[in-house]
């Protein structure tokens, strides 16, 4: 970490706590993927394109849930609420150990949900409180490596998956855990090139992992600084209106508001999200490669935004740079529209892929502070709430883009699908450099010039009271 943040304990136990809770989510959630993906053991479960299903599981809590959630994280002492949460991924850890080991199909799917809202409650939190743990000159910086730490998990998570899918399927097909629904014709689609194994080591060990990395992240939890509540006389409402008029109440509170916009573009990049997540399982099958390979590519283009996201913290020199954002949009724009015509060679693959993750890097970090730094105090949560909510409507219809490319677009629909990331990223290009980016930029100058102000009035007034004293004296 740059500079004072590595020093900075409250900053670094949150790096920690974030990433082995970035890492449990993609392990358990990919394992269930690759598991429903084309020849997995559950593939017959959702049909082809089931992958949507689970990431849609895994995102409703945020569209439901996620403005309550954010009542939490104004109300409360944020340090609270994270232990709260990490103390739920610890009980939800032994459930997912029950359900990978008895190769429960429907329990395994009730965890996914149950992460979606572990996850949702985090949330509003983990973006909050940054803004509260470092200086606002290093917001920018700490948003960078924030995700660059988050993404080194999510490639772990990912790509551990992988391997243990490649040791779960033989055990899970070896302790003779298929459903008895199963044709003879479709097992043996199934069973195609495993060699069993009666062993159920592999059954225990991902949910063993993921009980240890929640244990961790608990502890980290526990080690953040004490930090006030800041808005404790809020009343919290466990109606409809806590619920959904959370959202209302901060769209039309930032209505005709650059936040809106931020939130906006923000939400459209989990749009692209929520496709190349998604098609990436399907290259294993389409590469010929293992799942342990196939989960890899989320490996390289994790870390990829990641070092895009530490490359903006640096260049951005104590303040935010919008203008990363056009450039991030272009560059994602011709990465995926390279991607959609690659011939079918994995490191090819994941070298443009890894470019395109770069250029998102750019785009994203910039984003979010901006989120940090135009709310306040009194409702970041709740407005964060109502982000998060926007973002999962993005990723799920980036979900049912990736189910509608991988449905229509042939035997090259791997590829093709990432044409679909290319349009998004250039749609969202139209409103950021003729509207939003200049409108974002001038904002932040505004904010700058107010901030001298508030400074040179604050001295003007200490020199008058110490003048007063003198005349007193």
């Amino acid at each position: 970490m740059a500079g004072s943040l590595g020093k900075n304990k409250g900053f670094v136990n949150l790096n920690i706590l974030q990433a082995f809770g970035a890492a449990n989510d993609n392990l358990f959630k990919q394992i269930i993927m690759l598991g429903v993906a084309t020849g997995g053991i559950w593939s017959l479960e959702l049909g082809k394109g089931g992958q949507a299903t689970i990431s849609l599981l895994f995102s409703l809590p945020f569209i439901l849930f996620g403005g309550f959630a954010g009542q939490f994280s104004d109300k409360y002492s944020k340090r609270n609420v994270v232990i709260f949460v990490k103390m739920w991924e610890v009980m939800l850890a032994a459930v997912c150990i029950v359900a990978l080991a008895s190769g429960n199909f429907r329990l395994s799917l009730f965890c996914v949900i149950m992460l979606g809202v572990q996850s949702t409650l985090f949330s509003p939190v983990k973006l909050g409180i940054i803004p509260e743990l470092v200086e606002y000159k290093q917001i920018t910086n700490a948003n960078g490596t924030l995700g660059m730490v988050s993404n080194i998990a999510i490639i772990l998570g990912t790509a551990i998956a992988g391997v243990f899918s490649d040791q779960y399927k033989p055990a899970f097909l070896g302790n003779d855990l298929l459903s008895p629904e199963v044709s003879g014709e479709e097992k043996l689609a199934i069973e195609q090139g495993i060699e069993q194994v009666a062993e159920a080591t592999w059954l225990y060990i991902p949910g063993i992992t993921i009980l240890i990395l929640a244990v961790i992240g608990l502890y980290c939890a526990f080690q953040l600084p004490k930090l006030p509540a800041k808005n404790p006389d809020l009343k919290l409402s466990f109606s409809f209106r806590g619920f959904f008029g959370v959202y209302v109440e901060q769209f039309m509170a930032n209505l005709g508001k650059p936040l809106l916009a931020v939130t906006g573009a923000f939400s459209a990049f989990f749009i692209i999200a929520g496709i190349a997540l998604l098609n990436i399982s399907e290259y294993a099958q389409y590469l010929h490669v293992s799942d342990t390979l196939a989960s890899a590519q989320g490996a390289f283009l994790s870390v990829a935004i990641g070092i895009g996201g530490v490359f903006v913290g640096l260049k951005s020199r104590e303040s935010v740079r919008p203008r990363f954002v056009l450039v991030g949009g272009i560059g994602m724009v011709v990465g995926f529209t390279i991607l959609g015509f690659l011939p079918r060679n994995y490191w090819l693959v994941v070298a443009v892929l890894s470019m395109s993750g770069f250029f998102a890097g750019l785009y994203m970090i910039p984003l979010q502070s901006l989120l940090q730094i135009l709310t306040t105090d009194e409702n970041r949560g709740r407005f964060i709430g109502l982000s998060s909510m926007l973002t999962m409507v993005g990723f799920v219809c980036g979900n049912y883009l990736f189910k509608f490319g991988s449905n229509n677009f042939g035997e090259h629909a791997a590829a093709r699908t990432y044409l679909l990331c290319a349009a998004v990223a250039a749609i969202m290009l139209i409103p950021l450099s003729m509207r939003w980016v200049p409108w974002f930029q001038r904002t932040i100058d505004e904010m700058a010039v107010q901030e001298l102000e508030n400074q040179d009035r604050s001295q003007d007034e200490g020199m008058a009271t110490q003048h007063a004293g003198d005349e007193s004296f």
